[in-house]
């Protein structure tokens, strides 16, 4: 699949990764009182997002129906109160609690209403707290880790919520935070984009979500930082049998990585990779809606937010 061909067919890529999201959502399998249904509460989180996301790149109602089921007004107080746990706290900052900025951004411009609008005020308060928190050795070990508490993740999602609620305060928070940390001597050495290119463990792909992180951050600042450290000829193979459940999800979340490296540098080659990965993960089924605990809770989602992410608006 080319870049064109993938711009062409994305929506029908929406309609065919819906499926499993909604039947994942309809569970009851988690003590949230919005959240349940994917096995754990931040797959849950973007499942709704997905929902909302689904709708309103496709205008279908369904996908507005099924998660109004869900975020419901009357639930909220509540759902705050469960956020505040220390289980929660713990598991969920900042990978989580980031995924709530994407979702309540998302449900704000598909319904127009801020019922959602605690949920994310609570988020960015924990989240902004934990970055605040590092030093130069937690958040070394942040920035290189390859799961759910990595920063980069984070900080590309303080500068999401910034600039869609014109957060400037907030958005120079992020600038600085990604200088003092992402463009550190020692995480430069230890990601050389490369290592982002065979087989793993995890999902996260931090070498290539450090880039994409200073590019939506840092934007055109950081175009030639970016730039000088993606090699002539880079690409990205698919990875074609994982061997671990979070390895089956990374070929959607080194798209998304390199999607927003692309629009950093400009480099054609990386958007063409992305729909490479794309299209190989969406036709490997089996990668994404196997068993209820291994891709089916989790995988398309990301994809969603792959596509999401693709219409640059």
């Amino acid at each position: 699949m080319s870049w064109l061909d993938f711009e062409r067919d994305r929506e029908e890529r929406l309609h065919t990764l819906a499926p499993v999201i909604l039947s994942a959502v309809g569970n009851d399998d988690t003590p949230s009182p919005i959240f349940h249904g994917c096995w754990d509460w931040h797959s849950a989180v973007h499942g709704v997002y997905a929902l909302y996301t689904l709708y309103r790149r496709t205008g279908c109602d369904l996908y507005m129906e099924a998660a109004g089921q869900h975020a419901r007004p009357e639930l909220v107080d509540a759902e705050l109160e469960y956020m505040r746990t220390d289980e929660i706290e713990r598991q969920e900052n900042p990978y989580g609690f980031a995924w709530i900025l994407a979702l309540v951004r998302a449900q704000e411009l598909a319904t127009g209403s801020r019922d959602l609008r605690p949920l994310a005020d609570f988020s960015l308060e924990r989240v902004r707290a934990r970055v605040e928190a590092l030093d130069g050795e937690s958040a070394f070990e942040l920035a290189m880790l390859d799961t759910h508490h990595n920063l980069s993740w984070a900080l590309i999602h303080l500068a999401l919520w910034a600039r869609y609620t014109d957060d400037k305060a907030l958005l120079a928070f992020v600038r600085d935070a990604a200088r003092d940390h992402l463009e550190d001597e020692r995480v430069d050495a230890a990601l050389p984009v490369a290592s982002d290119t065979g087989h793993v463990l995890e999902f996260m792909a931090p070498a290539l979500m450090r880039l994409a992180a200073l590019g939506d951050v840092l934007g055109e600042e950081a175009r030639s930082y970016i730039g000088g450290r993606v090699p002539r000829g880079f690409d990205v193979p698919p990875v074609t049998e994982p061997t671990t459940v979070h390895e089956a999800g990374v070929n959607f979340f080194r798209a998304f990585a390199l999607l927003h490296i692309h629009r950093a540098t400009g480099l054609a080659s990386l958007r063409e990779n992305v729909a490479r990965l794309f299209s190989y993960q969406v036709g490997r089924a089996d990668l994404w809606r196997q068993g209820d605990y291994q891709h089916r809770h989790w995988i398309a989602q990301i994809g969603v937010r792959v596509i999401d992410d693709s219409y640059g608006d």
